[in-house]
């Protein structure tokens, strides 16, 4: 691997995480207490859902996912392209699932930029697996989703203090993307790991995942300004080169590359400052189309064993199984690993 190449897949790595799964805007005054936070757990499920949104290629201005909250990036190889879960499961295009040690741990690269995220993509996968056991690919592939919707229904509604908005048909767009960007807004820097408060970027996602405990610490709250850590991360060395990156300019630009106003992202964090998702704000009504029309599914309703399964329902939505963005990639732990799978990260954001 060239120098310039290891140099792109890190600088790619570390922008994703905001891209995909809402990674940059990391702002954290921990001082205020007036200010909301929501559990890590909750921004584990809330990237998840955003790499389900969103798989950006920045450089080409290409998005290889459809906008559908669908788990294609925890269940689908994605080998050919854009992949549509249930439309595989009914062989209308080349997509094939993981192996099922894939699906263990979460599917998709993507999936282990931070140890937030790994657990949440791990869980989904692993309630997956047992469901096959009993009902084949097609009813654990609803009854999974089910599941899933509900944890995007409570890290909704517990991280933006809104209801969980009810499916409706459009197009998610660029926009949404920069309003999701948003909920980096809780993302912090160091969490409690292993009984020790530990920087984000020094545990390993290819480890343990977080433990029940783990999970519901709180996030960084809700203020509309980036913790420091996350304007500079600078001089992280590996042999040869050292890089310095400012994920909160990668979230900025990302407006302006995409043809939206000038300061856009700025204006969405003018908008938080006051520490809520507020409905008369525009960040909040984009996060409520993108996941309104994230579980509209009308169009790939088809019977299931004589009967008409329809994946849009409120009751996929609220639905849960009684069994329960963000997005710092691990810089160490993606370094240890040999730089994996480098041109699937060196070529998105």
């Amino acid at each position: 691997m060239s120098l310039n190449y290891l140099k792109e897949f890190l600088v790619g790595s570390l922008a994703l995480v905001i891209v995909m799964g809402l990674a940059s805007p990391v702002f954290a005054d921990h001082s205020s207490d007036d200010h909301p936070t929501t559990k890590v757990i909750h921004l584990g499920y809330l990237q998840l859902a955003a790499h389900d949104f969103f798989d950006m290629n920045r450089a080409e201005k290409t998005d290889n996912e459809n906008g559908k909250l669908d788990l294609s990036t925890v269940l689908f190889d994605p080998h050919a392209g854009q992949c549509d879960f249930k439309k595989s499961l009914y062989q209308e295009d080349g997509c094939i699932l993981y192996e099922d040690d894939k699906i263990s741990i979460g599917g998709e690269k993507r999936s282990a930029e931070n140890i937030m995220i790994s657990t949440a993509s791990a869980e989904v996968g692993e309630v997956y697996l047992k469901f096959v056991n009993n009902y084949g690919d097609i009813i654990a592939y609803q009854k999974t989703l089910e599941f899933y919707h509900e944890k995007i229904k409570n890290a909704y509604e517990e991280s933006f203090n809104l209801p969980f908005p009810n499916p409706r048909d459009g197009e998610v767009t660029n926009l949404h993307n920069l309003a999701v960007r948003s909920g980096h807004d809780f993302l912090p820097s160091e969490i409690m790991y292993k009984n020790t408060l530990t920087s984000i970027f020094m545990i390993d996602p290819f480890g343990d995942k977080l433990s029940e405990t783990e999970k519901i610490q709180p996030s960084s709250t809700v203020n509309g300004k980036f913790d420091d850590v996350f304007t500079h991360i600078e001089n992280f060395c590996l042999p040869g080169f050292c890089i310095d990156v400012d994920l909160l300019l990668a979230d900025q630009t990302f407006g302006d590359d995409f043809g939206m106003d000038s300061g856009k992202f700025n204006q969405f964090m003018t908008e938080l400052g006051d520490g809520e998702f507020n409905q008369n704000d525009e960040v909040s009504r984009l996060l409520e189309e993108a996941f309104g029309m994230g579980i509209n599914f009308d169009k790939y309703d088809k019977p299931v064993a004589g009967e008409l399964l329809s994946v849009n329902t409120p009751a996929l939505v609220i639905a849960g199984l009684s069994s329960t963005v963000w997005m710092i990639p691990t810089v160490i732990g993606l370094a240890s690993a040999g730089g994996y799978l480098a041109y699937y990260k060196s070529r998105r954001d």
